[in-house]
């Protein structure tokens, strides 16, 4: 997934790398060894040049189903898909929520 404009300033998205993200949370009697078992996501980080936001983006989709998944919808100005709730295109950067 290619994001190119920042939706906090409007300024140009770099991608820096890509990581896994351990999933799972820190337990009060087993400590770490409950996320030796949850497993990682992989993400590709971006970051504004301007503004210095961090964004993530899931390498793959989850296999969770359709219902699941976040609503998308096109941009008026463009035509991409983006999500529902981007107050800016990460597309065009027009502003999408006044």
């Amino acid at each position: 997934m290619e994001r190119e404009v920042c939706i906090r300033c409007g300024g140009t998205m770099a991608h820096i790398g890509q990581e896994k993200l351990q999933l799972g949370q820190y337990g009060a009697f087993f400590g770490h060894l409950d996320q030796l078992f949850s497993g990682a996501l992989a993400v590709d980080i971006y970051c504004c040049r301007s503004c210095k936001k961090l964004e993530f983006y899931a390498v793959e989709t989850p296999d969770d189903g359709e219902e699941d998944s976040i609503a998308r919808t096109p941009c008026p100005y463009c035509g991409q898909l983006h999500e529902m709730d981007d107050p800016m295109c990460p597309h065009c950067g027009k502003r999408l929520l006044e």
